[in-house]
């Protein structure tokens, strides 16, 4: 007997675009609200829900309101409401804020492999490849536990290089897992230890006390985020001026040490806030932000 077809899913509701008031004229436009995007604006590789883009269209009626994530800016733009992101948030810090950009305009960019320099990226992405391999085993028994179909052998893209930095994925990105899937991995690997193991090994061979000056942090589901030190997410506050921007608000969901939101949620330089997933986001900014306004 087969399966009744699943119920399809609700059409999502229209987005309604607010005109943004200028920052000068804005009551609070000496606040910046800062978010995180996987895991607290959005289900990682998902879109956003239409309600977490209003929010941040209304935010942006009182306050100076943007993202900063270790994905790239394309990513960030599909999930975040199309096309114009840039335009559409005061800030937007791509890849940490290495590749940021202000009321639209690019402000910063610059690429690990300019960091290294060519013969320290070959020796890394060699020591990677090393290192992927000796954890194959333990990476297809926890692949096959969230996606029996899968085959290591079969999968591609361990290596992902963005605009600035990159990303490992000892699973693959290629294809593609579906959302239950990466959901269903970052628990087992969370049990297993996998990623936080691989950061571990990584972070002794081309960490901060090596040539190398590396830093590595669990990212997302299925991922690993790595960028010369200094280029995690606090160094988006270089282009956050303290005269400028009096106070600083961080919502992220990985703020514990290790996870990619640490640095920033820990910063003297910003009031950090848990978050738990999108929908928690948006009641602890209701709360926060908008109850008796």
């Amino acid at each position: 007997l087969q399966a009744p077809p699943s119920p399809p899913r609700p059409p999502r509701r229209p987005m309604r675009r607010i005109m943004c008031t200028p920052l000068s004229q804005r009551p609070e436009g000496s606040t910046l609200i800062l978010f995180d995007v996987d895991g607290t604006l959005a289900v990682p590789a998902q879109l956003a829900e239409p309600e977490i883009v209003q929010m941040l269209d209304e935010l942006r009626q009182r306050y100076a309101v943007g993202i900063v994530g270790a994905g790239d800016f394309k990513k960030q733009e599909g999930q975040l409401g199309g096309a114009d992101l840039s335009a559409r948030l005061d800030f937007v810090f791509s890849e940490n804020g290495v590749h940021a950009f202000r009321d639209g305009a690019q402000i910063h960019c610059k690429s690990i492999v300019e960091f290294l320099g060519e013969a320290r990226w070959e020796q890394f992405q060699s020591g990677l490849k090393a290192l992927l391999s000796a954890e194959a085993a333990e990476t297809e028994r926890l692949l096959q536990l969230a996606s029996p179909s899968a085959v290591l052998a079969d999968r591609s893209t361990f290596l992902e290089c963005r605009e600035c930095t990159v990303n490992v994925c000892p699973i693959g990105r290629v294809p593609t897992l579906s959302k239950e899937e990466r959901a269903a991995f970052e628990k087992v690997d969370t049990e297993a230890g996998l990623r936080r193991r691989i950061v571990e090994r990584l972070t002794s061979d081309y960490g901060p006390e090596t040539e190398y000056q590396l830093t590595f942090s669990i990212g997302g589901q299925i991922g690993i985020d790595v960028c010369p030190c200094g280029w995690d997410k606090t160094f988006c506050l270089r282009f956050v001026s303290p005269e400028e921007f009096h106070t600083v608000h961080f919502f992220g969901d990985k703020t514990y040490k290790g996870g990619g939101d640490y640095e920033i949620f820990d910063s003297p330089r910003t009031i950090g806030h848990t978050v738990t997933d999108a929908a928690d986001t948006l009641q602890q900014v209701q709360a926060l932000f908008f109850a008796g306004k």
